[in-house]
């Protein structure tokens, strides 16, 4: 995978579904690497890497040709890389639930909803809580 990132915004009336806005919070189009895991059959642990499409503090897309379940709960872990270099990058760690998958349109991932995140640069930790 390439380290780059690009950054935009996708506006609300891009998410309409039968004419009702269903997310509470812009997602912005950032593509930074994503690893994934999560508990398969008899507790076995599932591994997955992807490149996210968009994120928001309360959900995000990733592009992956491997998705967990729908219902699953998983580890995700993003690396958003600096724009500039000298710059630290940022890694991100949450636990997220699979809201959905797609496999059509060309378009090969999962939705997530985010639980909590815990932001990570250096040697320096931040924990981020939702009000």
């Amino acid at each position: 995978m390439q380290n780059l990132m690009a950054i935009g915004t996708i506006s609300k009336t891009n998410c309409r579904v039968a004419g009702m806005e269903l997310r509470k919070r812009v997602r912005h189009r950032i593509a930074a690497n994503a690893v994934f895991t999560w508990q398969g059959a008899q507790q076995s642990s599932l591994f997955g890497a992807g490149v996210t499409r968009d994120i928001s503090f309360d959900g995000a897309f990733i592009l992956s040709l491997t998705c967990p379940p729908v219902g699953s709960a998983i580890q995700l872990d993003v690396l958003l890389l600096p724009l500039q270099s000298g710059e630290r990058s940022l890694r991100m760690k949450t636990e997220a639930t699979v809201i959905r998958v797609e496999h059509a349109n060309g378009i090969e991932g999962f939705a997530v909803v985010i639980e909590g995140v815990s932001l990570a640069e250096g040697s320096s930790h931040l924990s981020v809580e939702r009000i």
